[in-house]
């Protein structure tokens, strides 16, 4: 009996990762900490690159991700042009999507904790149905980060979640090689 649970829970968990890819990512638009309007996914003809937490409870996880994906996806106004950045290699879109209720009330807060060049990258839904946005992307989880890659068509070629490791972040960039 015990097998077969798990065999189920394997199986389920599967599908509904494997379901996703090739899906066209659900339109969410915002606004940038600096103000900016944002809707995703893109019309730019880039690869994007979408970390989003649904529950503060993803927020640990989620820091742990946030300085390895800012590394390979963002270049860095701070670094000299003799550095080798891999954001220049992914000339992709990138954004992080806190779908937090109540995120408009600590987004000052965030905005003090931040530096000013990473606002334009950190998204404010606004009036976003989390609730449906979870039911679309099949978010079995609200309390762990979630990751995607769309094509320059919006569509999803690559999803992780939970913990960091450097094998999940080789998945994401493979994706977009």
């Amino acid at each position: 009996m015990r097998t077969l649970c798990f065999i189920y829970l394997v199986t389920s968990l599967s599908l509904s990762l494997f379901s996703q890819k090739g899906s066209t990512f659900p339109t969410i638009s915002g606004k940038g900490l600096d103000d900016k309007d944002i809707t995703v996914p893109f019309k730019n003809g880039k690869y994007t690159v979408l970390a989003i937490a649904f529950n503060r409870g993803a927020e640990d996880d989620l820091k742990k991700w946030l300085n390895p994906l800012f590394n390979a996806f963002i270049k860095s106004e701070k670094q000299s042009s003799t550095d080798m950045e891999l954001a220049e290699v992914y000339d992709v879109n990138f954004v992080f999507i806190p779908v937090i209720a109540g995120f408009k009330r600590i987004a000052d807060d965030f905005r003090q904790g931040t530096d000013k060049q990473f606002w334009g990258y950190v998204m404010d839904t606004e009036k976003t149905d989390v609730k449906g946005l979870e039911r679309k992307l099949n978010v079995q989880d609200s309390k762990i980060p979630y990751f995607y890659v769309l094509d320059a068509a919006g569509k999803i070629i690559e999803f992780e979640s939970g913990k960091f490791n450097s094998s999940k972040l080789d998945r994401l960039e493979e994706a977009i090689e």
